[in-house]
């Protein structure tokens, strides 16, 4: 809904339960460093008119810890690919391929990365690897959805 319908409204409703689920979760001192949202491509930004993991990021940094950061420029995408939604698990790994970059050297060892919906987890996988490459020890995906393994 939030994203196909632009109901934005809908955002802090649904990031409230998330961040009491992830403040249950954390231990104090276990927190992640960064959150860091899934970008999109500027041309899907465009015709969209919003990013709504971005939206999510945001919602939820406003309900966590202090101790955590917002890093909404991590991350790009440069690779404008195919939805994701139309394709099968095989062609969503290809899909997604070398789809991220970092925008600036990784200072961060532990990180949070928010998708507004895991299907088949190429994306999140994708950008998990990269930032391993480039030095991060844990990477958490906080997803407001995953769906069945068999979509």
């Amino acid at each position: 809904m939030v994203k196909y319908q632009s109901r934005l409204e809908l955002i802090k409703p649904i990031t409230q339960p998330m961040a009491d689920l992830l403040s249950d979760f954390y231990l104090e001192d276990q927190w992640p460093e960064v959150v860091v949202p899934v970008p999109l491509h500027e041309k899907r930004l465009r015709k969209r008119g919003y990013d709504q993991a971005l939206l999510l990021a945001k919602a939820l940094k406003k309900q966590l810890p202090d101790v955590i950061t917002l890093e909404s420029h991590l991350l790009k995408r440069v690779k404008h690919s195919s939805p994701q939604q139309n394709l099968d698990a095989k062609n969503r790994q290809k899909n997604i391929k070398q789809a991220f970059a970092l925008q600036k050297d990784l200072q961060y060892r532990h990180i949070a990365l928010v998708d507004d919906v895991v299907t088949t987890g190429a994306t999140v996988s994708e950008i998990t690897k990269l930032l391993k490459k480039a030095g991060a020890e844990r990477v958490d995906i906080w997803s407001i959805a995953r769906t069945p393994e068999n979509q």
